[in-house]
């Protein structure tokens, strides 16, 4: 198959839905590939303070177009168009869905096992400094956390 046949099979492939709301980073993660390209939505601070349970939403464009010709979706402060009953989430775009597969597909060219923590250490930093964090990147910095956790945890045992 060409390059372009391959990427028309993918095409076809993908299904698109109205929306879609994954309650937890983990369901997003899991249907990886099967979604066309839409934006994904979520709240910015929350998904900063708890990535794991911080809901992200996915939209077609269309949908939404017929959302606002119906008076069923507002503009918020930042003019993304949102369904009406969002509208006091704080939801915002975050990542197009192909860029989030982008992300996760970084880590996964190691062909070793992602861990959920090592995703969202790449989406953060991404969303941060527009740059991919690899799987060794990733390792490295879960292995200096748990260092640092491990000095903490003697210093505390010590005090007592």
């Amino acid at each position: 198959m060409s390059r372009y046949e391959d990427r028309m099979a993918d095409y076809k492939r993908r299904s698109r839905p109205d929306s879609m709301t994954f309650a937890h980073l983990q369901e997003l993660v899991a249907i990886h590939g099967q979604l066309h390209n839409e934006w994904l939505y979520t709240n910015v601070d929350y998904w900063e303070e708890d990535p794991l349970h911080t809901p992200v939403y996915y939209f077609s464009e269309e949908w939404l177009w017929e959302q606002e010709e119906q008076g069923l979706a507002v503009q918020n402060d930042r003019e993304d168009l949102l369904p009406a009953g969002l509208a006091n989430t704080g939801i915002q775009t975050w990542l197009e869905l192909a860029t989030f597969e982008d992300i996760i597909d970084v880590l996964r060219q190691a062909k070793q096992p992602v861990s959920l923590t090592m995703n969202v250490m790449a989406l953060k930093h991404y969303y941060k400094y527009d740059a991919f964090l690899d799987y060794d990147q990733a390792a490295s910095r879960i292995q200096i956390i748990q260092v640092l956790q491990q000095v903490a945890e003697h210093k505390q045992s010590e005090a007592i």
